[in-house]
């Protein structure tokens, strides 16, 4: 059966560079431990600026 965790991250104020290298050691380190990207989510808010983006993950239970 599968398990499922969404992880957050700070995009506000912060460069696009800083972004990606933060998602890059997250899915590294999930991915070491079983975990899957299904899909990642940008939550925006003040009409144009992206807050947040959401990972969310998936890996089978033993």
């Amino acid at each position: 059966m599968p398990e499922y965790e969404v992880q957050e991250v700070r995009a506000t104020g912060r460069t696009p560079e800083a972004v990606t290298d933060e998602l890059n050691v997250i899915v590294k380190e999930r991915g070491g431990a079983g975990w899957r990207v299904l899909q990642i989510q940008p939550i925006i808010y003040n009409s144009s600026t992206t807050g947040y983006l959401l990972l969310f993950f998936e890996r089978e239970t033993p």
